[in-house]
């Protein structure tokens, strides 16, 4: 089985290299990193992850712009918001691409439980299409 890929963002690169330093050893993913909403596109563009992690507010694309892009582009790609700033303005816009919101701070232990839940949902669906699907829906009737 290949590792399972995930991407963080986040405009702060001592967030991004505090994750890296939290996240060593503690799991068999392939980690990638984006200071962009832009470079995180960019990287999507060439190589497929499995989660998406993103900071909420940065310059230029905001957390909540970026899953929605995700969504609309790579439907079957989890999508998780990690922020210490939203309001609840920002967390009700960012509720319908997002799959998960994780304050922070936030430990190694809750952060990996997280995105091994999102992992084992995803899991439950073998076929890519019918993620794509899935992934794409809005609200459960």
């Amino acid at each position: 089985m290949t590792p399972r890929r995930v991407l963080f963002v986040d405009d702060e690169p001592h967030i991004l290299s505090g994750l890296r330093r939290m996240l060593r050893g503690k799991t068999d993913w392939e980690l990638t990193f984006a200071d962009s909403a832009e470079q995180a596109l960019a990287q999507l563009a060439t190589l497929p992850v499995d989660v998406v992690v993103s900071d909420m507010r940065m310059p230029g694309m905001d957390g909540g712009e970026l899953l929605s892009h995700v969504r609309r582009l790579y439907p079957s790609t989890a999508r998780l918001i990690l922020s210490g700033h939203a309001d609840r303005e920002d967390i009700i816009a960012a509720v319908g691409p997002t799959q998960q919101f994780l304050s922070k701070p936030c430990d190694a232990d809750t952060l990996v439980h997280a995105i091994n839940r999102v992992l084992a949902v995803r899991d439950l669906v073998p076929d890519e299409r019918l993620r794509e699907i899935l992934g794409d829906v809005e609200a459960l009737p």
